[in-house]
């Protein structure tokens, strides 16, 4: 049967080993994410684990992905990183995502780790964000206007939430910073070759519905 939309795989946010109780080996992925490739007209692949490595099958079936929020990076998400920048198909970074994004570029160039804890006064994880305030804002981000996420959003500044404790401090020579914080920290990166769509932004646009072109326009790319 023709495949008529395009197929975007998210990457799992993985509990195995955490615990000593096998029945908590478990892999997530969250419902926001879901919805929003869904309702923008692709289809979403839940992207499988056997123990902590990716079946590498599944990835051959993606159109893009999506690296979402988390709370550790693996060795994993550069491996899957890397299959995705060398068949040249989109990938989407989110949060913890764009920090993996980043690390990933710079880690091309030289070994090192760049992210660190916030030492701003400003705070970027001001409330907990919960079903009855999940569209609730932040703070202000500012967008270089030669970047294609001001393409996307078509805005300078805009208003974002905000839920992470850490922040990267640089990208690798193939990706830019478009979009940082009113405190200067850096909440968007992009790759700067002409040959895919590698994006990703620090805040949660899967739960504000004013981003909804992020993802039309990564999807839009997944289909080329």
């Amino acid at each position: 049967m023709k495949k008529t939309k395009p197929i975007i795989g998210i990457l799992a946010t993985s509990n195995y080993m955490l615990t000593n109780d096998t029945f908590k080996d478990t892999y997530r992925y969250g419902n926001n994410y879901i919805k929003k490739i869904y309702d923008n007209g692709a289809i979403p692949l839940l992207i499988p684990y056997y123990d902590d490595k990716v079946i590498t099958e599944s990835l051959d079936m993606c159109d893009g992905l999506i690296l979402p929020g988390g709370d550790r990076v693996l060795k994993t998400n550069f491996e899957v990183i890397d299959y995705f920048v060398k068949h040249k198909k989109p990938i989407l970074g989110i949060c913890l995502g764009m920090q993996t994004l980043a690390m990933y570029s710079v880690n091309l160039d030289k070994e090192k780790r760049i992210i660190k804890k916030i030492d701003t006064n400003q705070d970027h994880w001001p409330i907990e964000l919960l079903r009855d305030n999940n569209t609730s804002l932040a703070h202000k981000d500012y967008i270089a206007k030669d970047s294609k996420l001001y393409q996307i959003f078509n805005q300078e500044e805009i208003e974002v939430n905000s839920v992470h404790h850490h922040t990267i401090t640089e990208v690798g020579k193939m990706f830019k910073v478009s979009i940082k914080s009113s405190d200067g920290l850096i909440e968007g990166i992009e790759y700067t070759g002409d040959d895919n769509f590698i994006v990703g932004v620090q805040f949660h646009p899967e739960i504000l519905p004013q981003y909804n072109n992020l993802f039309k326009e990564f999807i839009r790319n997944c289909q080329k």
